[in-house]
């Protein structure tokens, strides 16, 4: 199910969230961040809807407010984690396009991303990605959908998610050798070299580029040992 989009009160929401987790949320410090007090309204309509307390000198993020800007901050993390992890972006460059996927990921999307990523604590600048109900019950039960293939043992076979890389040749040359999302791997070995089978080739590689080849978990019985 999708969910209603305000783009104004979203990122008021995101800033009051940011202010309160560095401990310096006040009316002094909204309006050091917005000059232009462009969020004023909404902050007075966010009082009025029990989201915030705010007397017009004090202002603190209600609990259901805490929740609704908890879910914004989460969305962004994790696509920030998504676009370096898996789409190979830089660091530098995922904040606009973060700040547009925030906006309109619904929360079950959200949950398979964090699932897919092996629920990461914390986004690529260094702060903790709050967490869902996915990571508590990961705690419990749940592994990581997607696993580095060298963490696979010796004889088991498993599909490609993805390859989280930054260096283009690098990625260039596992494109080139077949190891494409999708494309069934078999791992024969990781050391002295990694050594997989695709498509009925052995292909030889660095064993640092293991961790960089991401497949989705196999389940059991699933892989099959070497002959």
């Amino acid at each position: 199910m999708g969910r209603e989009i305000n783009h104004e009160k979203d990122e008021l929401l995101e800033l009051l969230w940011h202010l309160d987790e560095s401990h310096t949320l006040s009316i002094e410090a909204l309006r050091e961040h917005d000059p232009t007090n462009i969020f004023e309204r909404s902050l007075r309509e966010f009082s009025t809807n029990g989201i915030v307390n705010f007397d017009g000198r004090n202002v603190a993020l209600t609990e259901s407010g805490y929740e609704a800007a908890k879910g914004i901050v989460r969305r962004h993390r994790l696509a920030e984690r998504l676009m370096v992890d898996v789409l190979g972006r830089r660091v530098e460059d995922t904040e606009q396009a973060a700040c547009e996927f925030e906006h309109i990921l619904a929360p079950e999307l959200v949950d398979s991303i964090c699932i897919l990523l092996g629920h990461p604590k914390q986004c690529p600048h260094g702060s903790p990605i709050p967490e869902g109900g996915c990571c508590n019950e990961a705690r419990s039960s749940v592994e990581s959908a997607v696993v580095a293939v060298t963490s696979l043992k010796p004889g088991t076979s498993a599909k490609v998610a993805f390859i989280s890389t930054r260096d283009e040749d690098r990625m260039y040359k596992l494109l080139s050798m077949g190891i494409t999302p999708g494309t069934s791997v078999k791992l024969h070995q990781t050391a002295p070299v990694l050594v997989l089978e695709v498509e009925q080739n052995q292909i030889a590689l660095e064993n640092s580029v293991g961790s960089e080849i991401r497949v989705w978990r196999a389940t059991p019985g699933s892989g099959r040992k070497a002959s």
